[in-house]
Formats: C-alpha cells, structure tokens, sequence
C-alpha cells in the first residue's frame, strides 16, 4: 500500500485523494459520503414493449419458413432426453448464479459483505434490464440502484460494475479466441453476413474492454464530461447552481478515486472474478450444447454447436437490439446450417436453445424483480403498521 504522503498528492482532475478513505480498508466498509444521493432506475416499460414485439416478430419470421412445421416441433420436443433439458435448465439458473458471485467477490474486497439473495437481485436486475434495452445499457444502472438500497456508496457501485464489466468482456473474448483456435473451420463455413456480425463484434468488444480500463484508472476523462454537461445545463436554464453541482461532482470523484486506488493490488480478486465471468458465459453457451444433446445430437458434432454459439454471442454482444433478438436467430440457424443441420432441425435447436437461455433467463430475471418490489413494499406497510400501533399505544 502506497504512504500517506503518495496518497494526498493531487490527482490529474485537480481533486486530492485522503489517504484515509483507502487505510484500513479491510478492517471497515466504506461510508456513503453525504454527496451522493441514490437514484431509481427510469422505467424501461417503452423497451419491454419493443422487446416484446420484436420477440412476436421474430418467432413468426422463424415459424413461417417453409421448412419450419408445428407438427415437427412438436415431435420434437415430445423426443427430448430430460436429463440434457434440466441441465439445460440449470445453466441458465447458475448464469445468473456466477454473476452473482462476481460482484460479491467485488464489494467483498472493499468490506462490503452482503448475502447471497442480495448478490442475486444485483445480477437478476442487470440481466433483465440489460435483455430489454439497447446494447444492455439498462442492466448496470438498475443493478448499481440495488447495491445503493443495500448500502453500497454510489461510487463503489459504479467502481464495481466497471471492473465486472471489463471481466465480463476479456471473459467472452477469451472463451471465443479460444474456441476459435482449436477449430476455426465452423466460422469460416459461415455466410459473408455472419463474418461481418462476427468480425463487427469482436471489434467493438475489444474497444469497449480498453474504454472501460481507460475509464477505470482515468477519473479526469469522467470530471471533464461531467463538468462539460453541468455546464451545457446551466447554458440551457436546467441547472442554476453550477458551482454547486461542480462541487458535488468533484466530491465524487475523490470517492471514485479512492475505490479505484484501492483495486491496486488485487490481483488474486480480479482472477476470481475473471473465472466467475468465464462461468457465466460459459454456462449460457452451454444452454445449447445441452439442448442438443437432449434431441440425441451425435457427440461429435458436439464441438461445433458450441463454436457456433460462441460466435453468436461475439457477432450480436453490443448490437442496438434489446436482447440482439432477430440477428442472434438468424446468426444461429446460420451456424446450424453451415455445420450440416438441415434447415428444419436448425430451426428447431434454434427456438428451443434461445427458448430456455434467453426467454426464460428474462422471465425467472423479472419474476425476481416482482417479487422483490411486493415484499419491499409488505415490509414497508408492516414498518408502518408497527409504528402507527407503537404510536397509539404511546398515547394511550
């Protein structure tokens, strides 16, 4: 650990840094500094609605193929092996269970020790709302509102999605270069379309890793766009206290930089979050491997279903498209085909594969939620129940 007089010296934003919000670390959480101020997630009902219609469309465009039959399916679904679909099932449930302990293994280091049920709604809220808006910008904000109503500090919410952000890219960049590597054919057998998805995807993914180091460790890039926009407000009328506003951003900041100094260090933690990101991905990829099998997929070709799922995840990761639905199908029956599926049994490996590890993550994801906010709302009437009866008996 660096010394006081290292710690205290003014960063490049011009904010000092107390070395006493990074001592001790270990021995005690961090206190939530009275300039920040928790925040709801905007409703994101409009993007549901979108979601959903691009669902509906999406299975009518698969399900109105000329090689696509009901009857088929449903011979289909009747001949599934139960064993491979409860696998299936459970890769899904322990996506959302290695999220889960990524970020708790984050906070964790900074003294925050929280339950599994709350590591859960953290990972829950960012896979909902991340499947229902553009480019999954929604999932970090409603996952940050969940660690700030369990105490967490604004920045050590944001701090923390950072560094599982940056895992979770180096992690489907790693499984995928690694996929690739032992059998490249199954990507090149792919359409001039696929290649490009594919190659887009990569590309941007790598960026978005370094812009998220970059934003880690460069605290004044994020003072510099804070300040521009206070100040575009206050140009605009919206904001009338910019040196104000100026202030609590710069207090922020400090807070941001002491979590960020605090990351120093930590080596064997972001190892440890780094395999529960490769988990996560893993377990989801694996969602189609096991429904595969549950049709009486032959073991060989076993591989390349796997390969083809990794370059569906790579080719539609940051695409604008709630959940990537449409383009992920597509890449998908793509895939099938160019390993020797026919067009029926690529479209049907297809629906069910994205049935259980997209459709149904979004569903067990949001029926958390709902159940979160009804028992958060019971325990509030009951805090108010016993205070009104506290209060009566008192003047009795």
């Amino acid at each position: 650990m660096k010394d006081n007089n290292e710690l205290n010296q003014e960063s490049s934003n011009g904010v000092e840094i107390d070395a006493s919000d990074i001592d001790n670390h270990d021995k005690k959480p961090y206190s939530k500094p009275d300039c920040e101020k928790n925040k709801s997630p905007r409703k994101k009902m409009l993007w549901t609605i979108v979601l959903v219609a691009i669902i509906a469309l999406t299975v009518w465009a698969i399900t109105s193929q000329d090689g696509f039959s009901f009857k088929v399916f449903w011979n289909y679904l009747k001949n599934l092996h139960p064993g491979w679909l409860i696998a299936a099932i459970a890769a899904v449930a322990a996506t959302i269970l290695f999220e889960a302990l990524a970020i708790m293994t984050i906070i964790k280091s900074f003294g925050h020790r929280r339950k599994l049920s709350q590591g859960l709604m953290y990972s829950t809220s960012d896979l909902y709302f991340s499947a229902i808006t553009p480019s999954a910008t929604g999932g970090q904000p409603a996952s940050a509102y969940f660690m700030m109503k369990d105490g967490i500090s604004g920045t050590l919410s944001t701090v923390a999605l950072l560094v599982n952000i940056l895992m979770y890219n180096i992690a489907i960049i790693v499984i995928c270069l690694v996929t690739f590597l032992i059998k490249p054919s199954v990507v090149f057998q792919l359409s001039t379309l696929s290649h490009v998805l594919i190659i887009v995807g990569a590309v941007c993914l790598s960026s978005l890793a370094l812009f998220t180091l970059l934003i880690l460790y460069k605290s004044h890039i994020i003072r510099k766009v804070g300040a521009f926009f206070i100040k575009l407000l206050h140009k605009m009328h919206i904001i009338k206290d910019v040196d104000g506003k100026l202030t609590k951003l710069d207090c922020m900041i400090k807070s941001y930089n002491g979590h960020v100094a605090h990351l120093k260090g930590k080596v064997w933690m972001m190892v440890k979050v780094l395999i529960f990101n490769i988990l996560q991905r893993a377990s989801l990829i694996a969602v189609t491997l096991f429904v595969f099998l549950a049709s009486g997929g032959a073991a060989e070709t076993a591989y390349d279903v796997w390969s083809s799922q990794c370059m569906v995840v790579l080719g539609t990761n940051i695409l604008p498209i709630p959940g990537a639905v449409g383009v992920s199908d597509y890449l998908l029956i793509d895939s099938f085909e160019a390993i020797g599926f026919t067009e029926a049994g690529a479209m049907n490996l297809s629906l069910l594969s994205r049935t259980i590890s997209f459709y149904l993550c979004v569903a067990i994801c949001g029926a958390s939620l709902i159940v979160k906010v009804i028992s958060d709302k019971m325990k509030l009437k009951r805090l108010a129940e016993q205070q009104a009866k506290k209060e009566n008996e008192n003047k009795n």
